[in-house]
């Protein structure tokens, strides 16, 4: 090859390389604002979509305010600030313009609208830093799909003064306004309900939400000790019989006969059966550490607890012969008796009742409700919400699923009722009654859930305990100090009832 040619050569290798890298400089930044764009474009779309049902929420609750006669001004700067809080969750650089709001005097609709931008990231590298969208939503008076959960006080001071009955009238005639006799059963309207004292009971479900360990026999009470403080939140059963336990530690007498308190005893670890007791064997109480205030479904980490008996082993001997005594002599269903703490192996008979539109099986099941014990006002709460949560969907039956959260034309709505102070807790928990709710209420009231929440004080005493600022637990509670009722007589508590229920029987959402 000659001189010329070899030159030649190299000058179109040269040439072809600089006409690759030429391309190359133009395509790569492409493909890269091509990736920027879809990666931006599904940022953005989720976003809308949390500020979509920010506004859906908002105008919700506007209307409802509205059908109660509070004035335009007032109403406009709830749903602005309602809508605003929420949307103000997002991060991620999201940046609206305030919220606008506009009512209908012909139609009464009430009409929600925010301009949103969205910073993006990829796509910047092609001069576009922001995408932009609208969210509206309207509120009109008609029928809406809502998934609806009544959280039922039975505590033992709704015995007094003829609460609990008073309760039952009311709440059936809260029925008979959401589920009218002359209305088809078309699934718009489905109702489900929780009763809560110091436990609650799981009944047919205690087996999905809690975990379980069958234990062989137990080599020494050291043990056993260690079986009880790793197991205890969760069902034990016995690999020799088969039957669920709780353990506890019974005395052996070594000095004088018959043995009374003060004599000394060798105490050994022992296996009590479930079905040898008073026990319901499905009571749960609430789940602690990271999932306390979530509605994560049950499963290995995310168990609620299991309403074990609690037995204190480092209690002195006298302690222990007084718990010893009591769950042997009265079928182990003491509150709290020395070394034994009976109070969360013990519910109301009341079993949840998942989402259905059979008025008649709602009627039934709140006529039959029993009163007694204390106030885990948290345990109804998180039931309450359970029950209406999409992820909770495989715990319930088929017809009883809930809809999804955010879902076209879709509400959601909790109605807790009380007449006191939220005042018991697990010992395990951590946190007070009233934290736990304070905790489980600003989730429930967050996206994506954006579950609307009516309370009921039903005769509550002005000593109750409040937050920093001066609220019940059900003024905090309440969406808006609009959602706080309060009634001191049982034609009150009927009205309330009624007036709820008539005012999510009259909300429906157009977009």
């Amino acid at each position: 090859m000659d001189t010329t040619t070899h030159s030649g050569l190299r000058r179109f290798g040269g040439s072809e390389t600089a006409n690759v890298a030429m391309v190359a400089a133009f395509v790569i930044p492409s493909i890269l604002a091509l990736a920027g764009i879809a990666i931006d474009l599904q940022n953005t779309v989720r976003q809308k979509s949390k500020v979509q049902a920010a506004i859906d929420s908002a105008v919700l609750a506007g209307a409802l305010q509205r059908q109660r006669g509070m004035s335009e001004e007032a109403v406009r700067a709830d749903v602005q600030q309602y809508a605003e809080s929420m949307i103000n969750q997002q991060g991620g650089g999201l940046l609206c313009n305030p919220v606008t709001v506009s009512f209908n005097a012909e139609s009464q609709d009430i009409a929600g609208s925010v301009h949103c931008a969205q910073p993006t990231y990829l796509t910047q590298m092609i001069g576009h830093d922001k995408l932009e969208f609208n969210a509206d939503a309207v509120s009109t008076y008609g029928l809406g799909v809502v998934d609806i959960a009544f959280i039922f006080d039975v505590s033992g001071s709704m015995n007094s003064q003829s609460r609990l009955p008073q309760l039952k009238t009311a709440a059936n005639a809260a029925f008979d306004e959401l589920l009218p006799d002359d209305a088809a059963r078309d699934g718009s309207v489905r109702i489900a309900i929780a009763s809560y004292n110091h436990s609650l009971n799981a009944g047919p479900y205690i087996n999905a939400v809690t975990g379980s360990q069958t234990l062989a026999a137990d080599a020494s009470g050291a043990a056993a000790q260690t079986n009880y403080n790793s197991y205890n939140d969760e069902r034990m059963t016995d690999a020799a019989t088969g039957k669920r336990f709780f353990y506890y530690q019974r005395g052996t007498c070594t000095s004088g006969s018959p043995c009374g308190r003060s004599s000394s005893y060798t105490w050994t670890t022992t296996r009590y059966f479930f079905e040898d007791t008073g026990l319901s064997g499905s009571c749960v109480y609430e789940r602690t550490g990271a999932y306390a205030a979530s509605d994560t479904v049950p499963a290995s980490g995310r168990w609620l607890g299991a309403g074990n008996p609690r037995w204190n082993f480092s209690a002195g001997s006298s302690s222990k012969y007084d718990g010893w005594k009591n769950v042997e002599n009265s079928g182990a269903t003491g509150y709290s008796t020395g070394a034994y703490e009976g109070r969360h192996g013990t519910c109301q008979p009341s079993v949840p009742v998942p989402l259905t539109e059979d008025k008649a099986a709602l009627k039934a099941h709140v006529n039959s409700l029993v009163a007694q014990g204390g106030t885990a006002g948290h345990l109804g709460l998180a039931w309450g919400w359970y029950l209406i949560s999409p992820d909770w969907a495989g715990i319930w039956p088929t017809a009883s699923e809930p809809r999804a959260y955010g879902a076209q034309r879709t509400s959601k709505f909790v109605i807790l009722m009380t007449d006191g102070d939220f005042n018991i807790q697990h010992p395990t928990a951590g946190r007070s009654s009233f934290q736990q709710s304070m905790d489980l209420c600003d989730q429930m009231k967050s996206l994506p859930s954006n579950i609307q929440i009516f309370t009921v004080g039903f005769q509550v005493p002005s000593t109750v305990q409040r937050t920093g600022d001066g609220r019940t637990i059900l003024e905090y509670c309440a969406t808006s100090p609009g959602h706080a009722f309060s009634a001191e007589s049982g034609d009150q508590l009927i009205e309330v009832y009624r007036t709820i229920a008539r005012s999510i029987s009259d909300l429906r959402l157009k977009h």
